[in-house]
């Protein structure tokens, strides 16, 4: 049995929870956010994207109760005050948007918690891996990154690309659902682009994304030869990516699609899929993968260029991915 500390119960976080709670062998022994004790239980139970769940739930003070098991909740913006010995944590999942260094995690560690895993592209040179691309690799280290949603759908479709056709360079389009960190009508807004003032529900808000510097963390030889932009769109969940990639081998979208196929049925079951059907973005929501590869999409323009077009639950699907790579680190 797996023993998690989720610190930061947002979008991530309680997606993270919502998969836990249904793995008989992890098991979800504490949380950690700023809010109140009675919106943790709440949020958890009730969500505006997600069916509600059907878990018995009841709380009683600092006590969350799921099914009968225990969950001790915590208010505490300090890590260095937050004893996790008492509950014996075999990893943290840090959901908290905050804490992307591994000398501002250590203090989870000198607490009583064996592992943290962080669900967001780190800041300096923390290990980082996304299952199914390079989990294998993984050697025990005590602080690592499952990077961002967006690298977790793009850099496995990538392996596959570079493996049969070789990159040269890539554009990546992200058509991203509204954040959490987005206002929902026109007001002030602490970042330094100043588009996010604007309604997240009534406009199409173009954003520069970070997924480029993510994914070149896997393709070194790519480095300055990708860009990529977040396009934020008034749905509250699932992304389209629109994947522009120049390869050095001359393909047609016919090979291209073989190839897709063969590896996701033999290599990537679980973290890419594929889909010939007319769907739209509200029926990936909820989906467990990575990314589903939309194959009637799949382009070539002059033998080189290739788009390539995949849905992704950016919260769920991401989410499943990092309690997949939770659940190996742990079993070391």
């Amino acid at each position: 049995m797996i023993r998690v500390f989720i610190n930061g119960f947002g979008r991530i976080g309680r997606a993270a929870a919502r998969i836990i709670l249904e793995d008989e062998n992890v098991e979800l022994v504490g949380i950690n956010d700023l809010y109140s004790f009675e919106q943790m239980a709440y949020l958890l139970k009730y969500d505006s994207v997600y069916p509600r769940l059907k878990n018995c739930i009841s709380l009683n003070e600092e006590i969350l109760t799921v099914d009968g098991k225990a969950v001790r909740l915590f208010q505490e913006p300090d890590p260095e005050k937050l004893d996790l010995s008492i509950l014996n944590v075999d990893v943290v999942l840090q959901c908290s948007g905050m804490f992307l260094s591994v000398a501002s995690n250590e203090p989870y560690l000198e607490n009583g918690a064996k592992r943290v895993l962080v669900s967001a592209p780190a800041s300096d040179a923390m290990p980082t891996f996304i299952y199914g691309v390079n989990h294998h690799d993984y050697r025990g280290e005590k602080i690592v990154s499952n990077s961002s949603c967006s690298t977790n759908a793009i850099v496995p479709i990538f392996s596959i690309l570079q493996k049969h056709f070789g990159i040269a360079s890539a554009m990546m389009s992200m058509y991203h659902s509204y954040s959490v960190y987005q206002n929902i009508l026109d007001a002030k807004h602490h970042s330094k682009d100043i588009r996010r003032t604007r309604s997240s529900t009534q406009n199409i808000l173009p954003l520069m994304s970070s997924a480029a510097e993510a994914t070149a963390y896997f393709f070194p030889h790519l480095k300055g030869k990708m860009y990529a932009k977040s396009i934020r769109v008034p749905v509250p969940a699932a992304t389209l990516y629109s994947l522009d990639v120049n390869v050095q081998k001359a393909v047609d979208s016919e090979t291209v699609n073989t190839v897709l196929k063969e590896e996701i049925i033999k290599n990537y079951m679980g973290i890419l899929d594929f889909t010939e059907e007319t769907g739209i973005s509200d029926d990936y929501v909820q989906n467990p993968c990575g990314a589903i590869i939309n194959l009637p999409f799949t382009v070539v323009s002059e033998e080189k260029m290739l788009r390539i077009s995949a849905w992704q639950d950016n919260e769920y699907g991401y989410a499943n991915q990092l309690v997949k790579l939770m659940k190996f680190v742990s079993n070391i």
